[in-house]
């Protein structure tokens, strides 16, 4: 197998890693679109609206690039990524409404547009329409990862509302905060990508379990980078404003790092810049000088490519025989695109 050391990420772009899956996810698109309809006009609006923002789709694509190991993509596949889509899509709609965000996505936010009263009741909606998709199914064990999934969330939701401008989070505990929020999403993908395949029952439980744990280190190198992006990009390339999180009151891993080393003056100015959740006092420029000088970004990227090189070894440990070896191999190669991704 070729292992993801062997690409290089600035040669191998979203749009080549999609091709083996992209007639399903053009299914996933369509099946997404007909359950976005509503009685309610509000309704339907936000959800079109959200799905013309697109994003990546990364995690339908995780889903139909799991079960694509297995044989030809199938219809169950197609409805548990557009189930998975229309989850992430509520979930990024409460948030916005909790951060009070403006933008997602380079346009206006929902609740910037309709309100947060609307958005929140339209981002419930979206929930119910994702359960009432994944019950067509008739699979205990799919509503059984779903429910484990968004009780994780709602819980990485909470502790996050916790953490809300205060400066004494610890590097364990933003983790967990990623794992809850971020990670157990990718998991639940690769997971049900392999139920939708019939590979989670008997011997095969051992595939599932594999394609979990590839899950959730895939995630979390993925919102390890995404944290550290908020301080390196550039508006233009994220599509929101850089340093979002701070002026949310969000502390992350780059600046946990900074926190923990640096001297009290330091530690003075970030919780200014806390205390105002804008930049008013403390230039941009002079956090960003505080992340390079304590090697944040070093640090960060390290632990990312630790994870990543978890799911590689995750996906390296399946069994060969039977899989479709193009697909192995892209999602062995994912980890490592991900950990140098720059959007």
């Amino acid at each position: 197998m070729m292992k993801s050391a062997d690409i290089s990420p600035t040669t191998f772009v979203w749009q080549e890693i999609l091709e083996p899956v992209r007639s399903g996810l053009e299914q996933v698109e369509s099946r997404f679109h007909e359950k976005l309809v509503s009685s309610v006009p509000e309704v339907t609006d936000i959800g079109q609206y959200l799905q013309v923002s697109g994003g990546k789709r990364l995690r339908p694509a995780l889903l139909l690039m799991t079960a694509r190991m297995f044989g030809e993509i199938q219809s169950p596949a197609v409805n548990l990524g557009a189930v998975v889509e229309m989850i992430h899509t509520a979930t990024l709609v409460h948030d916005d409404v909790i951060d009070g965000a403006d933008r997602r996505r380079g346009r206006p936010s929902a609740n910037s547009r309709w309100g947060n009263h609307t958005s929140v009741l339209a981002g419930d909606w979206l929930y119910m329409q994702a359960f009432r998709l994944a019950v067509e199914e008739r699979n205990f064990h799919v509503l059984d990862i779903l429910i484990e999934l968004t009780q994780q969330m709602v819980e990485g939701e909470l502790i996050q509302w916790g953490m809300i401008g205060r400066l004494d989070i610890t590097q364990a505990g933003h983790l967990d905060l990623i794992y809850r929020k971020t990670a157990c999403l990718f998991s639940a993908c690769t997971r049900m990508g392999a139920v939708a395949a019939g590979k989670s029952a008997g011997q095969d439980k051992n595939i599932e379990e594999l394609l979990a744990i590839y899950g959730t280190n895939l995630g979390m190198a993925f919102q390890l980078v995404d944290d550290l992006l908020d301080f390196t990009a550039t508006e233009e390339v994220l599509g929101k404003p850089v340093g979002s999180d701070l002026r949310e009151g969000k502390v992350t891993l780059p600046l946990i790092h900074v926190l923990e080393r640096c001297t009290p003056a330091e530690h003075a100015l970030v919780a200014k810049v806390m205390e105002e959740r804008s930049f008013q006092s403390v230039a941009w420029e002079d956090l960003i000088e505080l992340v390079w000088r304590y090697e944040a970004p070093q640090t960060v990227k390290r632990l990312a490519q630790e994870y990543a090189g978890k799911a590689v070894q995750a996906i390296e440990s399946l069994p060969a025989e039977g899989l479709d070896t193009r697909s192995r191999e892209t999602l062995a190669m994912l980890p490592e695109l991900f950990v140098h991704r720059q959007y």
